[in-house]
């Protein structure tokens, strides 16, 4: 049976809070939205905020990896904030939030100024499962040393994982409220009932509707060439399989073949060896009937083709009898 493909225009009626597309509007058009999120995702008060940033590019040089931060946003401290919505499995979430710190600092450290200028930063991840299998409702990384887990590094950064799924768990109401309607139950707060209005405030705008189609059809399109990519590559790794495969196939069959025609050669200096044997054996015992028929030595050695002085010795062991 042939899988029902959704459309575009399906696929943005369905969407919710948890599609990347929705959250990174709804967090960018609203500020205070974002601000208060942040504040019950790491329970911290943030007095101001600058206007939060969706999709926002970095990247250090021509030749390095440039990424997208889903929503970027500073506040009025100078703490830098990235909030990441992750809807599918991954295992690189770790090294992702590493290097995200990294080019954040790039960015809060202008040329010529000194360290010291770095304020916290914090990498966080909105995972509709669970980021490391733990079980755990959240994972907060920060560095320790390994001599004193209590002594902290205090480089300033933090990297958060949420366990969307584990939302009965989770210390706040309000964050249970917050991840229970991200994992597409009713809102039951008054900031995911304000969520939800948002919502679908952008699903009827017909530009950002729009959007979201030229999206999809861009992501769709790259998706094939990446899939290109990788089929190229897969192709590569298989004619390296094949091609190995083929060359022991090979190497056994002349193996086997080479036994074979060792076994026949052996099978045949077999054969004679046990020839001579058994004619030497016929020919010993025929001398030593000659020899008690008293038939004259010259005639045994004639007869049986026997050296003379192996018939001698024969002649010697009998009389010796």
């Amino acid at each position: 049976m042939q899988r029902h493909e959704l459309t575009p225009a399906q696929k943005w009626e369905r969407l919710t809070l948890a599609d990347n597309f929705i959250f990174c509007k709804v967090l960018e058009d609203n500020p205070e939205v974002c601000r208060h999120l942040i504040e019950i995702l790491l329970n911290i008060k943030i007095d101001r905020i600058e206007k939060p940033a969706a999709e926002k590019s970095l990247k250090t040089d021509f030749i390095s990896r440039g990424i997208r931060f889903d929503v970027y946003v500073k506040d009025g401290n100078g703490r830098s904030f990235d909030i990441e919505i992750q809807t599918t499995r991954s295992t690189s979430l770790a090294k992702r939030a590493r290097y995200y710190q990294g080019l954040m600092d790039v960015d809060n450290v202008q040329h010529g100024s000194g360290y010291d200028v770095l304020n916290e930063s914090y990498v966080i991840f909105l995972c509709l499962g669970d980021a490391f299998g733990k079980g755990f409702p959240v994972y907060t990384f920060r560095y320790r040393a390994d001599e004193d887990k209590d002594f902290l590094m205090d480089d300033g950064t933090v990297n958060v994982f949420f366990n969307a799924k584990k939302y009965d768990t989770m210390k706040s109401e309000e964050l249970r409220a917050f991840f229970k309607y991200l994992c597409g139950k009713e809102p039951s707060s008054g900031f995911t009932d304000r969520l939800s209005a948002l919502v679908e405030r952008v699903k009827t705008n017909a530009q950002w509707r729009h959007r979201f189609m030229t999206w999809e059809q861009e992501m769709a399109i790259q998706s094939n060439e990446k899939a290109k990519e990788i089929a190229k590559e897969l192709a590569k790794d298989m004619a390296k399989d094949i091609a190995q495969d083929i060359a022991k196939n090979m190497a056994q069959d002349i193996a086997k073949n080479m036994a074979q025609d060792i076994a026949k050669n052996m099978a045949k200096d077999m054969a004679q060896n046990i020839a001579k044997e058994t004619i030497a054996k016929n020919s010993t015992l025929t001398a030593k009937k000659l020899i008690e028929m008293n038939l004259s030595i010259e005639n045994i050695v004639k007869a049986t083709g026997l050296p003379l002085k192996q018939v001698l010795e024969l002649k010697k062991e009998s009389e010796a009898f």
